[in-house]
């Protein structure tokens, strides 16, 4: 088992701010969601899959148990706090002034660039599942850039502005 050491701390908070991280960007989609009734299921799916990934971040707390947390590169915890920042400009945007659809896909591709450019993880080579739980995370994350773009397209707003 993993030393409760300073170092394990420090991964620990990285872990549980990838996990706010995930659940304002969930919350941000639900307000696109209620704000654009026509487009809810694109949001609400969205949502899900974010809350799915603060779930899976989680469970990667777990990882000490079988010694493999120690051999995760964590991105530095900085990349996570600017972008919980992010999230927060976000939600102010939302509260003081209408946002339009196309607003609400731009401010979407950007936030998903962001957590892509945050969530840099090395992980050792395992076969265990919730290694492959967190990879995960990083596919979905360029998964979501890649259907916001083509929903982007889909409404007729094929360029950012």
């Amino acid at each position: 088992m993993d030393n409760l050491s300073s170092e394990y701390f420090e991964k620990q908070k990285t872990l549980m701010n990838c996990v706010d991280l995930e659940i304002a960007v969930s919350l941000i989609y639900k307000e696109f969601m209620a704000m654009f009734p026509a487009e809810s299921a694109f949001w609400g799916q969205l949502a899900e899959e974010e809350e799915d990934h603060a779930r899976l971040y989680l469970a990667g707390d777990i990882l000490k148990v079988t010694g493999e947390f120690s051999g995760i590169q964590f991105p530095p915890s900085v990349f996570i706090t600017r972008t919980l920042e992010f999230t927060v400009q976000i939600q102010e945007q939302i509260r003081n002034r209408p946002i339009t659809l196309k607003e609400a896909l731009d401010m979407a591709l950007k936030l998903e660039k962001t957590l892509a450019e945050s969530i840099v993880f090395d992980f050792p080579e395992s076969s265990n599942p919730i290694i492959a739980n967190l990879r995960k995370i990083i596919t979905d994350t360029e998964s979501h850039l890649d259907r916001i773009e083509q929903f982007r397209i889909e409404k007729g707003f094929a360029f950012l502005d």
